[in-house]
């Protein structure tokens, strides 16, 4: 807990600085205090010197102010003596002053000062001797400073002890102060924001207390409840247009299935022709033995052929999830193409299939790619209503796709071209959308192309259109060949 951490260490220095200072002013106070009044005793005492000295003085002379004198300071704390004025250097009463102290002594005035420093120092008042003018003579009265130095010392040592008692008072106060109301609750803050940050939003955080860290964890719940309302309402949404696009894929297979009706039933009526035909040679008994095995063979092949067309439809029109597995898109192409071959008859739309060549090994659900081929080829005969010529071509190439999502690598292609009008270049951008078509009211849902480019998606490919009005469209089909995993084209795993 850096912040934490940081706090406590703010909260013990402002409390440290506070208590040197307020330490530092009381011992400068005190001292200041203790000098004061020693400076007044000593500078009442030279007060009553200096009048008693130039009594005795003008009375007795100067050996009886000698004698006062010397009796005043034994054991006295307070040192008194006689000193003057202009006098030289060698005189016992010489005394050595500032110029500025002489002057205001000079005026009458009395003068203090300190000299020496630490315990050797001392506190030295003069007085002028009362009655004197100019002033000569001077009543000095000094005292040891040792004994103020001494305090200090006892006051700074006891200022240290103090504040440092103090000091681990306040660390241990700002470390369960801290801890308690700061680190903790971060530390349960930062925990719940990994959760959510995880996706775990089962958990509310509960912080006792009214201030700010409780406040930004009511808010970061309320964001949790939030979150969770949202992920609950998107999984709803998601699961609905899940099955809006299962639902829709499986109408535009039904509505597909109606149109490929004519071509199953121009698939169905030759075999039943056939069916019909050797049941009634068989029936008229007039047959040989060896004409009515091979009539009922040709019947039991004929109906094969109508099961696998019928299964083959069903399966077409049948709803489930994609189940991909290897397969050939030739085949799958070439079985569309016949299904589709009598409704393009009937249109004057002829079919043209190019070899294959075996370019087409890809891993798919052939019923949803049906579906894809299907629908194109619809959507490619509507487009010509007077008739025309579909190409159909089948190759690999190697090309990225258009999202730049992965490098170069094989595809087979699906091309599927035909003569119509072609797209308009403002509708081009929009042909994919769902429920966007360029039909007439009634003839489509606009719904085909976007289910086709959904489950090509799906498959790991893209389609490409390349129209011009007049002259056809140009439909490509991209699905990754069998050997590359469907994961780099998807970005997931692809279905078993």
């Amino acid at each position: 807990m850096r912040l934490a951490r940081k706090l406590i260490l703010a909260v013990v220095v402002a409390i440290l600085l506070v208590v040197v200072a307020h330490d530092y002013s009381a011992v400068k106070e005190e001292i200041r205090d203790h000098q004061e009044r020693l400076a007044d005793d000593v500078v009442t005492m030279g007060y009553g010197l200096s009048f008693t000295l130039s009594q005795v003085l003008a009375v007795s002379g100067p050996e009886a102010a000698e004698a006062l004198i010397a009796r005043r300071n034994q054991g006295a704390r307070v040192q008194a003596r006689w000193v003057a004025l202009d006098v030289p250097p060698t005189d016992r009463r010489a005394v050595r002053l500032p110029p500025e102290m002489i002057a205001e002594l000079r005026r009458g005035e009395p003068a203090q000062l300190i000299r020496g420093n630490g315990p050797s120092a001392r506190l030295f008042v003069y007085r002028p001797f009362a009655g004197q003018d100019p002033v000569h003579d001077l009543a000095e009265a000094s005292e040891s400073l040792a004994r103020l130095h001494q305090s200090q010392r006892r006051r700074i040592v006891g200022v240290i002890v103090e504040s440092g008692v103090i000091l681990l008072l306040a660390i241990g106060g700002a470390l369960a102060f801290g801890f308690r109301f700061v680190a903790q609750p971060i530390r349960e803050l930062v925990a719940q924001a990994r959760r959510i940050g995880a996706g775990d939003l089962s958990q509310r955080l509960q912080l006792k207390g009214h201030h700010e860290l409780s406040e930004l964890a009511a808010e970061m719940n309320l964001m949790r409840d939030h979150l969770r309302e949202a992920r609950d309402r998107l999984a709803a949404e998601s699961a609905a247009k899940l099955a809006a696009v299962d639902q829709l894929r499986h109408a535009e297979r039904v509505a597909t299935v109606g149109q490929l009706a004519s071509g199953v039933a121009h698939e169905l009526g030759t075999p039943l022709n056939v069916v019909a035909g050797h049941a009634k040679m068989i029936s008229s008994g007039e047959g040989t033995h060896q004409e009515d095995l091979d009539s009922a063979r040709v019947i039991a092949e004929q109906s094969a052929r109508m099961t696998a067309i019928i299964r083959q439809l069903l399966d077409f029109a049948r709803r489930g999830k994609p189940r991909l597995e290897n397969g050939d898109l030739g085949v799958v192409t070439e079985r569309t193409a016949k299904m589709l071959a009598h409704l393009a008859m009937q249109h004057q739309v002829l079919l043209r299939l190019s070899p294959t060549g075996g370019a087409g090994q890809v891993r798919m659900d052939e019923a949803q790619v049906q579906q894809v081929i299907a629908n194109l080829l619809l959507n490619a005969i509507q487009a010509m209503p007077e008739g025309g010529r579909i190409d159909i071509a089948l190759d690999q190439v190697r090309v990225s796709p258009p999202s730049g999502a992965s490098a170069e690598r094989d595809y087979a292609r699906l091309v599927i071209a035909d003569e119509g009008g072609g797209i308009p270049p403002d509708s081009l951008p929009r042909i994919f959308e769902p429920f966007f078509t360029t039909k007439d009211v009634g003839d489509g849902t606009g719904l085909g192309l976007s289910v086709c480019q959904g489950i090509v998606e799906e498959h790991g490919g893209w389609i490409e259109v390349d129209s011009q009005v007049g002259k056809g469209s140009r439909f490509s089909v991209y699905l990754p060949v069998l050997g590359a995993p469907m994961s780099d084209l998807t970005g997931g795993d692809a279905a078993p």
